[in-house]
């Protein structure tokens, strides 16, 4: 019997390393890139959805805003009276959008030409449909979420 996720955690882990390499300019690990790209998308939103929306422990994105807030990429603020920390981009954080862009275009180019786009499309659709089954959600699925 053929083990089907072997193939399917290899690629996943080779498809990273290529996205790696596609942001090393802009010294972001991809899931760093991802956190940039959510808050550019959702505007200021609340670190706590954050974190929901990467299925990520509130301290693990603790230690990944304090990384990029000490990078000069996001700011932190809270209202007066609101416990939740609010978190925007900086001008620098902006400023690396375009290039976060390129790396992801970059990285589904690589795929395109790999399978042509027909098969490129279609493993997507397959991929969201696996990440849905193991209860996965794009960050996305937050925009009417947050103030």
């Amino acid at each position: 019997m053929e083990i089907l996720f072997h193939p399917i955690l290899h690629a996943a882990h080779l498809i990273e390393a290529h996205l790696r390499g596609a942001l090393a300019e802009t010294g972001l690990q991809p899931r760093q890139a991802r956190v940039l790209m959510a808050i550019a998308e959702f505007g200021p939103i609340k670190q706590v959805q954050l974190a929901q929306a990467f299925d990520l422990a509130p301290p693990t994105m603790t230690v990944m805003l304090t990384r990029l807030e000490r990078d000069g990429l996001v700011n932190r603020h809270s209202k007066a009276g609101d416990k939740q920390t609010s978190i925007a981009l900086t001008p620098a954080g902006l400023a690396l959008l375009p290039k976060i862009e390129r790396a992801w275009l970059s990285v589904d180019g690589f795929i395109r030409q790999s399978f042509g786009a027909a098969e490129a499309e279609a493993f997507s659709r397959a991929a969201c449909l696996l990440r849905d089954a193991l209860g996965g959600k794009p960050p996305h699925y937050l925009k009417g979420d947050h103030p």
